[in-house]
């Protein structure tokens, strides 16, 4: 069965049970008018006393002290007329049947002792109260059955988003599309709905496509490295190379697979993307510097760093803010001339690094962060253009921002984390 149909018979059965409520609530209010003026008539003809024949509009009888008729019409006398008659208790309306005839009967005690007891044929009553239940049925029935058409009306037009929604997603399943969109129409709950179902296919096909360009991008930066490794070992099996040049080849091979290593480390590292689980711990950010800048000093002896690091607590994950500090200062030595000297500043959760080379292009600062992307001045130099886009990761990953500036003197660039008071 479908949500369409289920909702639309769930609206029916409630019209149903509020239309059935209505109806014996009207059945119920006319019979209790309808009776209450026979019960006036009743009384007022009790008060009278007079007894009457079986064959008037309202029968009287009499009843003795003694709980035998005196005078009037031939009604029962049951047990509950004796207990009025012997003042046991108080009058009362009942209704009965005597011959065939149904009737409304007051019994009430007379003064001295008896009880007077008087009856009129509901027959007009009956007849008004089966036409009222008649036209009440029918009028009933064509409610509900036009209810339960309009309900079914509203449950197509309210549902027509959803179908929408679920036509974009089978489309979606079926061919792949990512491009697809549902259109959005008011801001109410399925419009809402519509919205995120949007947000979340942008989301995906961002991410799909990220996966897309990463992977095509990989293959480009791994294939060189690869295809040089594979013809220095190619000339090494053949063993025909001279001892210098069989040494000379070794060497390549070693930096080729350095860097291959480096750039799947990277590769790696960028992959995780949001699917990160971050350590979060209290870090001395000027320490980790500090030991960061020790490492950088030992893999360029040939550079000069100065650094100046004021005392900065930061919450984040050491071993990723390592990283994308080494990467900033790789960055700075690549781009630093022999002698050159690096500054590293840490003060109030930010690190700046600076070095003196050339700088950065005005047409390269907006994507200098991008993954793979190479200015073309850095393309004679080693690396894939990853190093920096860990930087921009890890920033956000905490919170924090990456940014570039570029002087006369070279480029700046600094990594800024919210800092803990």
């Amino acid at each position: 069965m479908s949500f369409r149909l289920r909702l639309t018979l769930y609206a029916a059965v409630a019209i149903a049970v509020t239309v059935t409520a209505a109806s014996f609530a009207v059945w119920v209010v006319a019979k209790h008018e309808l009776l209450g003026q026979v019960d006036q008539a009743l009384l007022t003809q009790a008060r009278v006393g007079r007894p009457s024949g079986p064959y008037s509009a309202i029968a009287t009888m009499i009843v003795g002290p003694d709980g035998t008729r005196v005078a009037g019409a031939p009604l029962p006398i049951t047990k509950r007329v004796q207990q009025v008659v012997s003042g046991r208790r108080d009058g009362y309306y009942t209704e009965t049947t005597v011959q065939n005839f149904h009737l409304r009967e007051f019994v009430a005690p007379l003064e001295g002792g008896g009880a007077i007891v008087t009856a009129q044929d509901l027959a007009q009553t009956d007849s008004a109260l089966s036409r009222i239940k008649f036209w009440i049925f029918l009028i009933g029935g064509i409610a509900i059955a036009a209810a339960a058409a309009l309900a079914a009306f509203v449950a197509t037009a309210a549902l027509r988003p959803v179908r929408r929604l679920t036509a974009a997603a089978e489309t979606v399943a079926a061919t792949g599309d990512l491009s697809e969109r549902v259109v959005v129409h008011g801001s109410d709950e399925l419009g809402r709905l519509a919205t995120r179902f949007n947000a979340m296919l942008i989301a995906l096909e961002e991410s799909v496509g990220r996966q897309r360009r990463l992977v095509a991008d990989a293959s480009h930066e791994l294939r060189t490295p690869l295809t040089s490794v594979r013809t220095n070992v190619d000339l090494l099996r053949e063993g025909k190379l001279p001892p210098e040049e069989a040494q000379r080849a070794l060497a390549e091979a070693s930096v080729e697979l350095d860097a291959l290593t480096t750039l799947l480390s990277d590769l790696v590292e960028l992959a995780r993307g949001e699917e990160r689980k971050l350590r979060i711990e209290e870090v001395q950010l000027d320490e980790l510097v500090s030991i960061a800048v020790d490492r950088a000093k030992a893999r360029a002896p040939q550079i000069t760093f100065l650094s100046s690091l004021s005392p900065t607590l930061v919450r984040a994950d050491p071993v990723l803010l390592e990283r994308a500090v080494s990467n900033l200062l790789d960055n700075a030595v690549k781009w630093s001339p022999d002698g050159g000297p690096v500054e590293v500043t840490v003060r109030a959760g930010e690190v700046v690094v600076a070095d003196h080379g050339p700088g950065v292009a005005e047409e390269d600062i907006p994507r200098v962060f991008d993954r793979f992307y190479r200015a073309a001045a850095a393309r004679a130099k080693p690396g894939a253009g990853l190093g920096l886009a860990i930087v921009r990761e890890a920033a956000e990953a905490h919170g924090g921002r990456a940014s570039v500036e570029s002087t006369a003197r070279g480029a700046r660039f600094k990594l800024t984390l919210p800092a803990t008071a």
